[in-house]
């Protein structure tokens, strides 16, 4: 079987969500498509993918050199002039000249939900709603990360249940060496990393990673620790992330509130600044009005934090009982669960081991597997 997969999202610099799922689950899928040799896998590029491994023999990169409407134009024209079985799009658009056999992960809708009409431009909204539509039509199967987005697809487009696979993604590897726990830093990279952050290694933070936008909740997010201050001033926030579409109202409420000494942005992080963030905190703050996934939830977990998230969209899903769970439009709820998550020993103990239960729910192996068995199947 020819099969034909969308790598333009594997590797790139500043990655966030959309592009660590294409990372880690190509990494774990392609030893499994592999290992098949009757199958022919090629992936599709704007520039020669760095694997992590070696690639299996049957397995090739094609390099598709296109600047602009790169989806749109050139990949449907390799589909029409070199055509493949089955084409898998890990990502949100499909090409317009498409195999009888497509596959596309779609991670949320976010772009059309109630109250989220101010984080996206019109352009954006007009593409997405097109592409998603089009994909419920024209797509074999769907793949979504959490039954939310399943609910959410069937919902706002009619999409027929059979059609949709959830599949979670994976969390942290806390196995062996690629434990994250086991990373370590010298003395020159922490000086490094606090500087960035504007920190000392005394000081007691509350961490959301993240970009900086709008949906994320982090006003409310703000107002909440805002309250929790009172009680808890000596502590620090820490806002890590890109600035998205809404930054300037964060901005203005943090100084609205005259927290400029107290609220840290220090803007995108690197993995593993990212890490050592995560080590450093007491408590990690996810309040998002509505994700598709929510991996940050179980990078905390790994790293045993005690966590507060929304008890909305796919969180509850992804959290289980292992986080404080607050209606993310009111502050004072925010605030109360930042008091507990640092005040209530027994508490804290109680949500780290809920943590480390649900944390074993997910892995890119898993993922692989039942996203090998949709694609094969």
């Amino acid at each position: 079987m020819k099969i034909g997969i969308d790598a333009s999202r594997y590797k790139i610099d500043e990655p966030t969500g959309v592009e660590w799922y294409s990372y880690h689950l190509l990494n774990a899928l392609l030893p499994m498509l592999g290992r098949d040799h009757h199958n022919e896998i090629t992936l599709y590029s704007q520039q020669p993918l760095a694997m992590e491994e070696d690639l299996p023999f049957n397995v090739k990169n094609k390099v598709i050199n296109q600047p602009r409407l790169w989806t749109m134009v050139r990949l449907s024209l390799e589909m029409l002039i070199h055509p493949v079985d089955l084409l898998f799009v890990p990502s949100h658009i499909l090409p317009l000249w498409l195999p009888r056999k497509t596959v596309i992960t779609i991670h949320d809708i976010a772009f059309i939900m109630p109250g989220f009409e101010k984080a996206y431009g019109w352009k954006d909204k007009l593409l997405l709603w097109w592409s998603t539509r089009r994909a419920v039509k024209k797509a074999y199967k769907i793949i979504v990360p959490s039954e939310a987005t399943k609910n959410d697809l069937i919902k706002v487009y009619n999409c027929k249940p059979d059609k949709i696979a959830v599949v979670y993604h994976g969390g942290p590897d806390i196995t062996g060496k690629n434990n994250p726990l086991f990373t370590k830093w010298s003395d020159e990279e922490r000086k490094e990393i606090l500087e960035l952050a504007q920190l000392k290694e005394t000081d007691l933070t509350i961490l959301y990673v993240g970009r900086l936008e709008f949906k994320k909740n982090l006003i409310k997010l703000v107002e909440g620790f805002a309250r929790f201050l009172k009680e808890y001033p000596d502590w620090k926030l820490v806002l890590a992330g890109k600035r998205g579409v809404g930054f300037a109202d964060i901005w203005h409420k943090v100084c609205e509130l005259g927290l400029q000494k107290s609220v840290i942005m220090p803007g995108y992080v690197t993995e593993r600044e990212k890490l050592f963030l995560l080590e450093k905190c007491r408590v990690f703050a996810f309040p998002s009005r509505y994700e598709g996934f929510g991996l940050p939830i179980l990078e905390a977990f790994a790293y045993r934090r005690p966590v507060l998230t929304s008890k909305v969209s796919s969180m509850p899903e992804i959290a289980g009982k292992a986080a404080f769970l607050v209606d993310p439009d009111k502050a004072e709820e925010i605030g109360v669960g930042l008091k507990r998550l640092v005040a209530d020993g027994m508490y804290i103990s109680r949500l780290i081991t809920e943590g480390d239960k649900q944390l074993a729910k997910f892995s890119w192996e898993k993922a692989a597997n039942e996203t090998y068995d949709i694609l094969t199947n």
